[in-house]
């Protein structure tokens, strides 16, 4: 099958000024995606709307070609909002594809169009999940909280800009491959692993992060001390010397695997505090260290 797209003989990432135009068109209206969303068809409604002046361009407004390209991109759809450009760009160079084949009396199959936005709005979820959610806001995190801590300034700034200029960068380099790479990207990818692999690679990522957020910002000792027989006994001396930061861990995972449970986040915060307070009664947190 012919794929047609822009200036395939160019860089990639070199646009004219009518590749450019289009792509800042469709960035600013994929910023939509998620203003309205049902649990039939999740951004199936927005989706369509993303894509109306660009079906309007190719097909004519008002035509019957124009009203079939329509319908399919009203169905359902659901992916991370910053990577689906590359999905709507990719079914915009389809939809022109069809009206070149269209034109020049070839056959084109339209179900293919519905296809692969079906075919890739999974995988893509999965990999701008986990780079917005385990990469990005986790490693923004991880800079921002000592700062913050420390009452800089420069915490939350960095927080917002660590996340900010990446996702915006996403948000117009995938739209841009998707237009002008077309079908030759997605089998390519496909055949290679590719997003088996990034999406992996950023799970990988994401988690020895939160490690190391954990080992740095959650804070859980024993004061618990005693002394049998003459001998001084130390329980935070005993569990280091198993693990530093053993409680931590073990706290860190209790409600991890609490909130697996699909139970609500502040039930963890009150169990937490009244945890505390039995626990400074009882003497075991919460006194003197020495």
């Amino acid at each position: 099958m012919i794929w047609r797209t822009f200036s395939m003989n160019s860089s990639i990432f070199k646009l004219n000024k009518k590749e450019f135009k289009l792509l800042w068109r469709l960035f600013w209206r994929t910023q939509w995606l998620m203003f309205c969303t049902s649990y039939t068809k999740q951004q199936g409604i927005t989706y369509g709307w993303v894509m109306q002046p660009f079906l309007e361009d190719i097909y004519g407004k008002g035509t019957d070609e124009f009203y079939e390209a329509m319908q399919r991109h009203l169905d359902f759809f659901n992916t991370t909002p910053f990577v689906a450009g590359f999905i709507e760009a990719l079914n915009i160079s389809m939809e022109m594809e069809s009206k070149y084949c269209h034109d020049i009396g070839l056959e084109f199959d339209n179900t293919s169009i519905s296809a692969i936005k079906t075919a890739l709005m999974g995988p893509l979820a999965g990999i701008g999940d986990a780079v917005n959610l385990s990469v990005l806001r986790v490693v923004a995190s991880g800079v921002a909280l000592g700062l913050s801590i420390s009452g800089n300034i420069l915490g939350p700034i960095l927080f917002f800009l660590i996340i900010f200029i990446p996702t915006v960068l996403i948000r117009w380099y995938t739209p841009v491959i998707g237009l002008k790479a077309g079908g030759k990207f997605i089998s390519d990818a496909l055949k290679s692993g590719a997003f088996a692999a990034i999406t992996k690679g950023a799970t990988v990522l994401g988690l020895i992060m939160t490690g190391a957020m954990v080992a740095q910002f959650v804070t859980f000792k024993t004061t618990f001390m005693h002394t049998f027989n003459g001998t001084a006994f130390n329980l935070q001396a005993v569990l280091d010397s198993i693990l530093p930061g053993l409680l931590p861990l073990i706290l860190t995972m209790a409600c991890f695997s609490y909130l697996r449970k699909k139970n609500k986040p502040v039930r963890v915060i009150v169990l937490l505090f009244v945890i505390a307070i039995v626990l400074t009664l009882l003497g075991i947190t919460g006194g003197a260290t020495k």
